[in-house]
Protein backbone atom coordinates (compact mmCIF):
# COMPACT_ATOMS: atom_id res chain seq x y z
CA UNK A 1 0.00 0.00 0.00
CA UNK A 2 1.39 3.42 -0.90
CA UNK A 3 0.80 6.73 0.77
CA UNK A 4 -0.56 8.28 -2.41
CA UNK A 5 -4.16 9.39 -2.59
CA UNK A 6 -6.33 7.62 -5.14
CA UNK A 7 -6.52 9.58 -8.37
CA UNK A 8 -9.92 9.15 -9.92
CA UNK A 9 -11.49 10.40 -13.12
CA UNK A 10 -14.78 10.09 -14.91
CA UNK A 11 -15.75 8.87 -18.32
CA UNK A 12 -14.45 11.26 -20.97
CA UNK A 13 -11.93 14.07 -20.64
CA UNK A 14 -10.00 14.50 -17.42
CA UNK A 15 -8.33 17.76 -16.40
CA UNK A 16 -4.57 17.19 -16.71
CA UNK A 17 -3.97 19.24 -13.59
CA UNK A 18 -5.96 16.65 -11.63
CA UNK A 19 -3.49 13.97 -12.64
CA UNK A 20 -0.30 15.81 -11.71
CA UNK A 21 1.78 14.49 -8.81
CA UNK A 22 1.30 17.78 -7.01
CA UNK A 23 -2.37 16.86 -6.38
CA UNK A 24 -1.46 13.70 -4.47
CA UNK A 25 -1.93 13.85 -0.70
CA UNK A 26 -3.65 12.42 2.36
CA UNK A 27 -7.30 13.17 3.19
CA UNK A 28 -7.77 15.73 5.94
CA UNK A 29 -9.25 14.39 9.22
CA UNK A 30 -10.02 15.70 12.68
CA UNK A 31 -6.88 15.72 14.79
CA UNK A 32 -6.31 14.26 18.24
CA UNK A 33 -6.55 17.10 20.86
CA UNK A 34 -2.86 16.83 21.75
CA UNK A 35 -1.82 16.69 18.15
CA UNK A 36 -4.07 19.69 17.38
CA UNK A 37 -2.39 21.76 20.06
CA UNK A 38 1.03 20.92 18.70
CA UNK A 39 -0.15 21.73 15.19
CA UNK A 40 -1.22 25.23 16.19
CA UNK A 41 2.21 25.99 17.64
CA UNK A 42 4.36 24.15 15.14
CA UNK A 43 2.23 24.97 12.08
CA UNK A 44 2.09 21.37 10.88
CA UNK A 45 -0.84 19.52 9.24
CA UNK A 46 -3.50 18.06 11.53
CA UNK A 47 -3.49 14.30 11.07
CA UNK A 48 -5.11 11.87 13.49
CA UNK A 49 -2.80 9.77 15.66
CA UNK A 50 -4.30 6.41 14.50
CA UNK A 51 -3.82 7.43 10.86
CA UNK A 52 -0.26 8.52 11.61
CA UNK A 53 0.51 5.18 13.25
CA UNK A 54 -0.82 3.27 10.23
CA UNK A 55 1.19 5.39 7.81
CA UNK A 56 4.31 5.05 9.97
CA UNK A 57 4.01 1.28 10.07
CA UNK A 58 3.62 1.03 6.29
CA UNK A 59 6.40 3.55 5.71
CA UNK A 60 8.95 1.81 7.93
CA UNK A 61 8.07 -1.55 6.37
CA UNK A 62 8.64 -0.09 2.91
CA UNK A 63 11.89 1.56 3.92
CA UNK A 64 13.10 -1.66 5.54
CA UNK A 65 13.07 -3.46 2.20
CA UNK A 66 14.08 -0.61 -0.07
CA UNK A 67 16.49 1.79 1.65
CA UNK A 68 19.19 1.82 4.34
CA UNK A 69 17.30 4.56 6.23
CA UNK A 70 15.03 2.15 8.12
CA UNK A 71 17.18 1.79 11.22
CA UNK A 72 17.67 5.53 11.64
CA UNK A 73 13.98 6.23 10.97
CA UNK A 74 12.88 3.72 13.59
CA UNK A 75 14.94 5.51 16.24
CA UNK A 76 13.31 8.90 15.58
CA UNK A 77 10.16 10.19 17.34
CA UNK A 78 8.27 10.21 14.08
CA UNK A 79 4.83 10.33 15.66
CA UNK A 80 5.53 13.99 16.38
CA UNK A 81 6.28 14.76 12.73
CA UNK A 82 3.37 13.75 10.46
CA UNK A 83 4.72 15.88 7.61
CA UNK A 84 8.02 13.98 7.70
CA UNK A 85 6.13 10.69 7.80
CA UNK A 86 4.16 11.57 4.67
CA UNK A 87 7.35 12.66 2.88
CA UNK A 88 9.07 9.37 3.69
CA UNK A 89 6.01 7.39 2.59
CA UNK A 90 5.84 9.25 -0.71
CA UNK A 91 9.56 8.73 -1.35
CA UNK A 92 9.31 5.04 -0.54
CA UNK A 93 6.33 4.55 -2.85
CA UNK A 94 8.02 6.27 -5.76
CA UNK A 95 11.33 4.47 -5.28
CA UNK A 96 9.57 1.11 -5.19
CA UNK A 97 7.81 1.79 -8.50
CA UNK A 98 11.01 2.83 -10.24
CA UNK A 99 12.85 -0.24 -9.00
CA UNK A 100 10.20 -2.72 -10.18
CA UNK A 101 9.92 -1.02 -13.57
CA UNK A 102 13.68 -1.12 -14.17
CA UNK A 103 13.79 -4.81 -13.29
CA UNK A 104 10.89 -5.57 -15.60
CA UNK A 105 12.60 -4.01 -18.61
CA UNK A 106 16.23 -4.88 -17.93
CA UNK A 107 19.58 -3.15 -17.57
CA UNK A 108 20.02 -2.65 -21.32
CA UNK A 109 16.95 -0.45 -21.52
CA UNK A 110 17.84 1.34 -18.31
CA UNK A 111 21.17 2.51 -19.75
CA UNK A 112 19.44 4.06 -22.76
CA UNK A 113 16.76 5.66 -20.61
CA UNK A 114 19.20 7.55 -18.42
CA UNK A 115 21.09 9.24 -21.27
CA UNK A 116 20.34 12.90 -21.99
CA UNK A 117 18.61 12.73 -25.34
CA UNK A 118 17.40 16.23 -26.17
CA UNK A 119 19.58 19.18 -25.16
CA UNK A 120 17.43 22.33 -24.87
CA UNK A 121 18.74 25.51 -26.47
CA UNK A 122 18.70 28.96 -24.88
CA UNK A 123 17.89 30.42 -28.33
CA UNK A 124 14.23 30.35 -29.33
CA UNK A 125 13.49 28.83 -32.72
CA UNK A 126 12.35 31.28 -35.47
CA UNK A 127 10.48 30.44 -38.63
CA UNK A 128 12.00 32.27 -41.63
CA UNK A 129 12.06 31.90 -45.39
CA UNK A 130 14.79 29.46 -46.43
CA UNK A 131 16.61 30.27 -49.68
CA UNK A 132 17.46 27.28 -51.89
CA UNK A 133 16.67 24.63 -49.28
CA UNK A 134 18.01 21.12 -49.58
CA UNK A 135 16.99 17.69 -48.35
CA UNK A 136 18.56 15.01 -46.17
CA UNK A 137 17.80 11.33 -46.73
CA UNK A 138 19.34 8.33 -45.09
CA UNK A 139 19.06 5.02 -43.28
CA UNK A 140 19.55 4.00 -39.67
CA UNK A 141 21.14 0.59 -39.06
CA UNK A 142 21.78 -1.62 -36.05
CA UNK A 143 24.63 -4.09 -36.49
CA UNK A 144 24.81 -5.42 -32.93
CA UNK A 145 23.06 -8.31 -31.19
CA UNK A 146 19.63 -7.44 -29.71
CA UNK A 147 19.21 -7.97 -25.97
CA UNK A 148 16.86 -10.76 -24.89
CA UNK A 149 14.48 -8.31 -23.20
CA UNK A 150 13.63 -6.45 -26.42
CA UNK A 151 10.98 -9.05 -27.35
CA UNK A 152 8.29 -9.55 -24.70
CA UNK A 153 5.38 -12.00 -24.80
CA UNK A 154 2.35 -11.40 -22.57
CA UNK A 155 -0.34 -14.12 -22.11
CA UNK A 156 -3.96 -13.19 -22.79
CA UNK A 157 -5.05 -13.63 -19.17
CA UNK A 158 -2.26 -11.58 -17.59
CA UNK A 159 -3.39 -8.31 -15.97
CA UNK A 160 -6.69 -8.39 -17.85
CA UNK A 161 -5.17 -8.25 -21.35
CA UNK A 162 -7.73 -9.14 -23.98
CA UNK A 163 -5.37 -11.10 -26.22
CA UNK A 164 -1.79 -12.41 -26.25
CA UNK A 165 0.76 -9.69 -26.96
CA UNK A 166 4.13 -9.85 -28.66
CA UNK A 167 5.92 -6.57 -27.93
CA UNK A 168 8.97 -5.97 -30.10
CA UNK A 169 10.97 -3.10 -28.66
CA UNK A 170 13.67 -3.37 -31.34
CA UNK A 171 12.31 -3.87 -34.88
CA UNK A 172 14.63 -4.27 -37.88
CA UNK A 173 14.37 -4.92 -41.59
CA UNK A 174 17.55 -6.38 -43.04
CA UNK A 175 19.49 -4.67 -40.29
CA UNK A 176 17.76 -1.32 -40.81
CA UNK A 177 16.10 0.09 -37.69
CA UNK A 178 12.39 0.89 -37.49
CA UNK A 179 10.94 3.55 -35.21
CA UNK A 180 14.10 5.58 -34.61
CA UNK A 181 13.86 9.37 -34.23
CA UNK A 182 16.23 11.52 -36.31
CA UNK A 183 16.66 15.29 -35.98
CA UNK A 184 19.07 18.17 -36.61
CA UNK A 185 20.48 19.57 -33.38
CA UNK A 186 22.01 22.87 -34.53
CA UNK A 187 19.27 24.76 -36.38
CA UNK A 188 17.51 27.60 -34.52
CA UNK A 189 15.86 29.16 -37.55
CA UNK A 190 14.42 27.82 -40.77
CA UNK A 191 11.10 26.54 -42.07
CA UNK A 192 8.02 27.29 -39.99
CA UNK A 193 6.82 24.88 -37.33
CA UNK A 194 3.98 22.49 -38.24
CA UNK A 195 0.48 23.88 -37.72
CA UNK A 196 -0.77 20.62 -36.22
CA UNK A 197 -0.07 20.78 -32.50
CA UNK A 198 -2.46 18.11 -31.22
CA UNK A 199 -1.14 14.58 -30.82
CA UNK A 200 -2.50 11.29 -29.52
CA UNK A 201 -1.24 8.26 -27.62
CA UNK A 202 -3.59 5.28 -27.26
CA UNK A 203 -3.64 2.48 -24.70
CA UNK A 204 -5.64 -0.48 -26.01
CA UNK A 205 -5.52 -4.19 -25.15
CA UNK A 206 -2.54 -3.60 -22.87
CA UNK A 207 -0.43 -2.02 -25.63
CA UNK A 208 0.53 1.56 -26.55
CA UNK A 209 0.12 3.01 -30.01
CA UNK A 210 2.30 4.46 -31.38
CA UNK A 211 5.22 3.03 -29.47
CA UNK A 212 7.46 5.99 -30.41
CA UNK A 213 6.42 9.38 -31.79
CA UNK A 214 7.74 12.93 -32.19
CA UNK A 215 5.65 15.94 -31.18
CA UNK A 216 6.16 19.70 -31.34
CA UNK A 217 6.71 21.66 -28.13
CA UNK A 218 3.81 23.93 -27.24
CA UNK A 219 1.20 21.42 -28.39
CA UNK A 220 -1.16 19.08 -26.53
CA UNK A 221 -1.12 15.32 -26.15
CA UNK A 222 -4.36 13.35 -25.74
CA UNK A 223 -3.80 10.08 -23.88
CA UNK A 224 -6.70 7.79 -24.82
CA UNK A 225 -7.53 4.65 -22.87
CA UNK A 226 -9.66 1.82 -24.31
CA UNK A 227 -8.97 -0.76 -21.58
CA UNK A 228 -11.81 -1.27 -19.05
CA UNK A 229 -9.34 -1.57 -16.19
CA UNK A 230 -8.79 0.85 -13.33
CA UNK A 231 -5.05 1.48 -13.22
CA UNK A 232 -2.42 4.22 -13.30
CA UNK A 233 -0.06 5.18 -16.09
CA UNK A 234 3.24 6.77 -15.11
CA UNK A 235 4.80 9.52 -17.22
CA UNK A 236 8.55 9.68 -16.71
CA UNK A 237 11.25 12.07 -17.92
CA UNK A 238 13.79 9.80 -19.60
CA UNK A 239 17.00 11.70 -18.88
CA UNK A 240 16.35 12.03 -15.13
CA UNK A 241 14.05 9.10 -14.38
CA UNK A 242 11.68 11.49 -12.55
CA UNK A 243 7.96 10.75 -12.64
CA UNK A 244 6.36 13.96 -13.94
CA UNK A 245 2.70 12.97 -13.84
CA UNK A 246 0.16 10.20 -13.39
CA UNK A 247 -2.62 9.29 -15.80
CA UNK A 248 -5.49 7.69 -13.85
CA UNK A 249 -7.17 5.20 -16.21
CA UNK A 250 -10.69 4.54 -14.91
CA UNK A 251 -12.89 3.84 -17.92
CA UNK A 252 -13.04 2.58 -21.50
CA UNK A 253 -12.97 5.55 -23.89
CA UNK A 254 -11.35 7.92 -21.41
CA UNK A 255 -9.34 10.86 -22.81
CA UNK A 256 -6.75 12.68 -20.69
CA UNK A 257 -5.29 15.83 -22.30
CA UNK A 258 -1.80 17.05 -21.40
CA UNK A 259 -0.20 20.32 -22.41
CA UNK A 260 2.23 21.13 -19.59
CA UNK A 261 4.30 18.05 -20.44
CA UNK A 262 4.91 19.42 -23.95
CA UNK A 263 6.16 22.85 -22.96
CA UNK A 264 9.89 22.07 -23.20
CA UNK A 265 12.05 19.73 -25.34
CA UNK A 266 12.66 16.35 -23.69
CA UNK A 267 11.70 12.68 -23.96
CA UNK A 268 8.77 11.19 -22.06
CA UNK A 269 8.19 7.55 -21.23
CA UNK A 270 4.71 6.12 -20.58
CA UNK A 271 4.17 2.91 -18.63
CA UNK A 272 1.32 1.26 -16.73
CA UNK A 273 1.80 0.15 -13.14
CA UNK A 274 0.40 -3.36 -13.65
CA UNK A 275 2.54 -4.10 -16.74
CA UNK A 276 5.72 -1.98 -16.80
CA UNK A 277 7.07 -4.02 -19.69
CA UNK A 278 4.64 -2.28 -22.08
CA UNK A 279 5.94 1.22 -22.80
CA UNK A 280 5.69 4.16 -25.16
CA UNK A 281 7.96 7.13 -25.76
CA UNK A 282 7.21 10.69 -26.85
CA UNK A 283 10.05 12.90 -28.10
CA UNK A 284 9.27 16.62 -27.70
CA UNK A 285 11.21 18.98 -30.01
CA UNK A 286 10.93 22.75 -30.44
CA UNK A 287 12.02 22.82 -34.11
CA UNK A 288 10.65 21.16 -37.29
CA UNK A 289 13.74 19.38 -38.63
CA UNK A 290 12.98 15.83 -37.54
CA UNK A 291 11.78 12.51 -38.93
CA UNK A 292 11.15 8.91 -37.92
CA UNK A 293 12.51 5.88 -39.72
CA UNK A 294 9.91 3.85 -41.61
CA UNK A 295 9.48 0.07 -41.76
CA UNK A 296 12.66 -0.18 -43.89
CA UNK A 297 14.77 2.08 -41.69
CA UNK A 298 14.67 5.07 -44.07
CA UNK A 299 14.07 8.73 -43.22
CA UNK A 300 13.86 12.10 -44.99
CA UNK A 301 14.10 15.72 -43.75
CA UNK A 302 13.26 18.55 -46.18
CA UNK A 303 13.49 22.34 -46.25
CA UNK A 304 17.01 22.28 -44.81
CA UNK A 305 19.17 25.43 -45.12
CA UNK A 306 22.42 24.82 -47.04
CA UNK A 307 25.47 24.20 -44.88
CA UNK A 308 27.05 21.78 -42.43
CA UNK A 309 24.60 20.35 -39.88
CA UNK A 310 24.78 18.09 -36.85
CA UNK A 311 22.38 15.17 -36.92
CA UNK A 312 21.30 12.83 -34.11
CA UNK A 313 19.31 9.61 -33.94
CA UNK A 314 17.69 8.12 -30.84
CA UNK A 315 16.10 4.78 -30.13
CA UNK A 316 14.69 3.86 -26.69
CA UNK A 317 16.57 0.55 -26.60
CA UNK A 318 19.89 1.80 -27.98
CA UNK A 319 20.35 5.42 -26.90
CA UNK A 320 21.80 8.03 -29.27
CA UNK A 321 24.21 8.19 -32.20
CA UNK A 322 25.49 11.39 -33.83
CA UNK A 323 26.94 12.53 -37.13
CA UNK A 324 27.33 15.46 -39.50
CA UNK A 325 25.94 16.13 -42.97
CA UNK A 326 26.55 18.87 -45.54
CA UNK A 327 23.56 20.15 -47.50
CA UNK A 328 24.02 22.03 -50.78
CA UNK A 329 21.62 24.53 -52.38
CA UNK A 330 18.62 22.66 -53.76
CA UNK A 331 20.56 19.44 -53.30
CA UNK A 332 19.96 16.12 -51.57
CA UNK A 333 22.48 14.97 -48.98
CA UNK A 334 22.81 11.43 -47.60
CA UNK A 335 23.28 10.70 -43.91
CA UNK A 336 23.50 7.05 -42.89
CA UNK A 337 23.60 6.49 -39.14
CA UNK A 338 24.49 3.31 -37.33
CA UNK A 339 24.23 1.68 -33.89
CA UNK A 340 26.78 -0.99 -33.05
Amino acid sequence: MRALASLRGSHGAVNPQNSELETAGLPRTEAHPTAAANAETANIPRISIPRVRVILTLTLHKLAVSTPLALQSARMHLFRHPTLIFTLALAAACSGRDKSSAQAIGDTVGAARRAQVVIPSSIAYRGVEVANPGQITGTVRFTGTPATDTVIQIPADQNGCGKPLNLSLLSRSNGNLTGAVVWLTDLRQGKVLPLNRRFQLTNNNCAWDPQVQVVVAGGALNVVNYDPLAERAFITEVSTGDTLSLAPFTDDGQVIPYDKLLRTPHVLEFSVESRPMSRAWVVVLDQPYFAMTDSKGNFSIDGVPPGLHHIRVWHPMLGTADGTVTVTSNGTATANLEFH
